[in-house]
């Protein structure tokens, strides 16, 4: 099994790639699961340091953790998302290594696509045995946020802005998929990604 990086910028699109890669028979893993699991889980391990650095208000006994304002202060506050960044990444990459080694076991699967926005600014993208770049027009990443988030204009362009710029993401790019216009032509770039991959793994 050959493990496959997929990044990209907010609302560039990667859902979707990694859903028609999926269709194509390959594993799909989404690194913001992983660590949503590890975050909002009623027995998280990082439960108390997250409400000693956002407060208690961020806490409800019922409710547990509030996952809009958590999001919100996380976006706002470049502290708190490096402290957050700090202290789930290590659980998020043992969590993954565990995964790819338990799919890889199973000998099912060709390719496992593993999706994370932050693959080149974590640096585990050298994990990865290639690196697929998904990206937009940046008009359309902002159309995209302010409709599916319900962002104001200047919300969405400073999400988009806190990521790092795609010149960089596409310096360690094997293979880039546009995903400006409509979901046909995406999956038509999508698919023509997916036949290089496998003709690069001569699996053809």
């Amino acid at each position: 099994m050959h493990a496959i990086g997929l990044t990209g910028g907010f609302c560039s699109g990667k859902t979707f790639v990694l859903k028609v890669l999926e269709e194509q028979g390959c594993y799909t893993m989404r690194a913001d699961e992983l660590a949503k699991n590890i975050i909002f889980s009623k027995d998280s391990p990082i439960l108390q340091e997250i409400i000693s650095a956002f407060g208690p208000e961020i806490y409800d006994r019922e409710k547990g953790l509030d996952k809009e304002k958590f999001s919100e202060i996380l976006f706002e506050d470049h502290e708190k998302r490096n402290f957050i960044n700090t202290i789930v990444h290590p659980l998020v990459s043992e969590e993954r290594q565990n995964k790819i080694r338990a799919i890889a076991e199973t000998r099912i699967y060709e390719f496992l696509i593993y999706e994370s926005a932050l693959l080149l600014e974590s640096g585990i993208y050298n994990e990865f045995e290639k690196i697929i770049v998904v990206y937009a027009a940046v008009a359309e990443q902002l159309q995209r946020a302010m409709a599916r988030d319900k962002l104001t204009r200047p919300e969405a362009e400073k999400r988009i802005q806190s990521q790092f710029p795609l010149k960089e993401k596409l310096k360690v790019a094997n293979y880039a998929i546009d995903s400006s216009g409509p979901f046909a032509k995406t999956r038509a770039n999508t698919m023509e990604v997916f036949h290089l991959l496998k003709k690069d793994f001569n699996l053809l």
